[in-house]
């Protein structure tokens, strides 16, 4: 064993051997609490989960008996929670650019204004605005589903909503 030099005021080696244990004993604590922890919230997290899928079904079998097709359902629901993540990403986005200073700040515009920010410019930007533009031209000859989809869409949106919408494109 090697031997400590001695120094005024350092611990023994048994008592910094009493600061390990006791600081080892809180850090096996800590973990088993949140293992715990852990295993309550999956716990809970599943019971909501189940809740919410039992709801959902419910939600889809009267829909279907007034012939609305779950498919149809799903696919707005899914472009919705898109559109949400999409919102709170572009969110992020600018309160990162508003958190840089001044000079950086204004940089980052001036370049987000260079690139434009509908993004249109970029390859599949392009194509989806033309694609989008072809659809328009389109729109005359819907099938049912493509009909249902967009009155689904037209009635859970404000009439400045829709019209916005139409002004993107």
């Amino acid at each position: 064993m090697t031997k400590l030099h001695e120094r005024p005021n350092r611990a023994t080696p048994s008592e910094a051997a009493s600061f390990i244990e006791e600081f080892d004993r809180i850090e096996q604590d800590r973990e088993e609490k949140l293992r715990v922890l852990d295993a309550e919230f999956k716990a809970k997290k599943r019971a909501i989960q189940k809740i919410a899928n039992d709801d959902q079904k419910s939600i889809l079998e009267d829909a279907k008996k007034q012939g609305v097709n779950k498919g149809v359902v799903r696919a707005i629901v899914d472009a919705q929670k898109l559109k949400r993540k999409a919102e709170a990403m572009a969110a992020r986005a600018e309160n990162k650019i508003d958190g840089l200073e001044d000079d950086d700040r204004d940089f980052a515009i001036d370049i987000r204004t260079a690139l434009g920010d509908d993004f249109a410019s970029f390859g599949l930007g392009a194509a989806a605005v033309s694609r989008e533009d072809a659809d328009d031209e389109e729109d005359d000859e819907q099938d049912d589903t493509t009909a249902a989809v967009v009155d689904a869409v037209r009635a859970g949106a404000s009439k400045e909503e829709w019209d916005g919408a139409g002004a993107k494109h």
